[in-house]
C-alpha cells in the first residue's frame, strides 16, 4: 500500500470547508490500508510538510490552501510548494492541490522537475457557501455541490483508480450538479452559483502521467 499525505490547514472559513471535507477522505484511505499521514492546523506548516515529503515519500499527496499560478500555501498562509524555489519536492508523487490557480504555472514546473502527475485548477477553485451554515460546513448544501465532486475525484484515486478516470468522475459529478443549479426550483438564487462550478469543471487539470495509480 501507498504513503497518503494530508495537508489540511485551517484557519478561515474557505479553509475551514474544505478541512472539513476531507475529513471523510482521510478515513477511506485508512481503510484502504494505505499508510496515511494527516497533518491539519498548525501542523500543516512548511517545516512539517517538507520533512515528511523528504523521508516517508509518499506516492499521493493532498494539498488543501489558498494558492496562486506558482504557489501553494499552508496553515497561515506559509508557502509550501513554489514554482521558484521547490517544485521538486513533489518529484515522484501524485498531487492533488485544491488550491487557486496552482495547476497554471506549478503543476507544469513540477512535474517538468520530477512530478509523476500534479491535480489542480488553472484559475480559482470556487466554493459557493451558504451564508446561514458558514459556522457549519456540513449543513450547506451548496457547498456540498462543489464539494462532493472534489471528494469523488480523490477517494476514486485512494481506491487505485488512474488520475484520468478520476479527473473523469470528478467531472461528471460537477456536469450534473451544474444541471441542478440550472434547473432546481428550490432556492431562487441556485442559478447564480451555476457559472462559478462550471469555472471549477473547466479548470480542472492533471499535469503529467494521467493513467497513474497509486498502488
Amino acid at each position: 500500500m501507498a504513503i497518503v499525505l494530508f495537508s489540511r490547514p485551517n484557519h478561515d472559513v474557505t479553509l475551514g470547508y474544505l478541512f472539513h471535507y476531507s475529513k471523510d477522505l482521510i478515513k477511506i484511505s485508512r481503510e484502504k490500508g494505505h499508510d496515511t499521514i494527516n497533518k491539519e492546523g498548525k501542523s500543516a506548516n512548511k517545516s512539517t510538510i517538507l520533512s515528511i515529503i523528504k523521508k516517508k515519500k509518499p506516492k499521493l499527496i493532498m494539498l488543501n490552501g489558498h494558492g496562486s499560478p506558482k504557489i501553494v500555501c499552508g496553515q497561515n498562509n506559509e508557502i509550501l510548494v513554489n514554482s521558484e524555489d521547490n517544485p521538486e519536492i513533489l518529484s515522484q508523487t501524485i498531487t492533488y492541490s485544491l488550491s487557486c490557480s496552482s495547476a497554471l504555472e506549478l503543476g507544469k514546473i513540477a512535474v517538468e522537475k520530477g512530478a509523476i502527475c500534479f491535480i489542480g485548477y488553472e484559475w480559482d477553485f470556487a466554493i459557493g457557501k451558504d451564508p446561514e451554515s458558514e459556522a457549519t460546513p456540513a449543513r450547506d448544501k451548496i457547498a456540498k455541490l462543489f464539494l462532493d465532486p472534489s471528494n469523488i475525484l480523490f477517494s476514486s484515486l485512494i481506491k487505485g483508480n488512474n488520475v484520468e478516470n478520476s479527473i473523469g468522475k470528478a467531472k461528471k459529478k460537477m456536469w450534473e450538479n451544474i444541471w441542478y443549479l440550472n434547473t432546481t426550483k428550490e432556492f431562487p438564487e441556485a442559478p447564480h452559483y451555476a457559472p462559478f462550478l462550471f469555472g471549477n469543471y473547466s479548470g480542472l487539470i492533471a499535469h503529467g502521467n494521467k493513467k497513474a495509480i497509486v498502488n
